[in-house]
């Protein structure tokens, strides 16, 4: 992966990038109001199998000054994906599951563009 990306015209600068994650950041309103996107990585246990698998996640937050004059992360969302560590699953159920995920929130005629009923408005 680059380490710098660009998306909706912003460009998320990468910061660090280790092991366990990384974090590219786009400055284009300010040094202290960021907007981040981190990628992490950790191993994990399902609960309801008890197999060994990974989890991958993909954050962005939105820095915002609060009406005290606070800096805070005002909105997060994370994208995580689960797998199972076994030979039987692979990137074709973690892509049909994120196409899921993807045509849900989509604006296009190829989506559902729920992405305000769900987020915005709290539709269930």
């Amino acid at each position: 992966m680059d380490a710098n990306l660009t998306l909706n015209s912003k460009t998320f600068t990468q910061r660090y990038s280790d092991k366990e994650g990384s974090l590219r950041q786009d400055i284009t309103r300010g040094i202290s109001l960021p907007e981040n996107m981190l990628i992490k990585h950790q191993d994990y246990v399902d609960s309801a199998t008890k197999r060994p698998g990974k989890q991958s996640a993909l954050i962005f937050e939105y820095v915002k000054a609060l009406s005290d004059g606070t800096l805070a992360v005002v909105a997060r969302a994370t994208l995580k994906v689960q797998s199972l560590t076994d030979t039987n699953v692979g990137a074709t159920e973690i892509q049909a599951v994120l196409e899921n995920v993807v045509q849900t929130i989509q604006e296009d005629d190829s989506g559902l563009d729920l992405d305000d009923e769900i987020f915005v408005n709290r539709e269930q």
